[in-house]
């Protein structure tokens, strides 16, 4: 366990939408679908993601945070969580390559029976401007 650990602020115990929901809407830059009253609220490009014990699951990824929802698409899926019912906590897990970890509350399992990917969480690589506004997010979910 690293020292980033001891940093780490949980978000509120599922306690649904309305932090998100204050959020100014941005401009959907990846015309990501979105269901009646969701709005984009953040998004980047270039993200590397995987998952909490570093296995790869895309790189270049474009990433969409919506009022609802949390969207990542690595060229080849889409893999989507609801924010508010699925994620635990969000915190950084290494300064010198901006990472931010996200824990779930569930484990994921994807892949095939041969090759399963389980996992409890992500982990993302930000540019430093887009690691501190969705940080900023994600410390003042509520």
């Amino acid at each position: 366990m690293n020292d980033y650990h001891n940093y780490v602020k949980p978000l509120p115990e599922r306690k649904g939408y309305s932090y998100l929901d204050t959020l100014p809407k941005v401009r959907n830059r990846f015309k990501l679908p979105l269901d009646a009253g969701e709005k984009v609220v953040f998004t980047a490009k270039n993200v590397d993601f995987s998952t909490e014990t570093g296995r790869g699951l895309g790189f270049g990824s474009r990433l969409t945070l919506t009022n609802r929802r949390l969207v990542v698409d690595n060229g080849l899926g889409v893999w989507t969580v609801d924010v508010p019912e699925e994620v635990r906590a969000c915190y950084i897990k290494d300064v010198k390559v901006h990472s931010i970890a996200l824990d779930l509350y569930d484990k994921i399992v994807c892949g095939d029976d041969e090759h399963p990917i389980v996992m409890t969480g992500f982990v993302f690589m930000f540019s430093l401007k887009d690691e501190e506004r969705f940080m900023e997010i994600m410390n003042n979910f509520r």
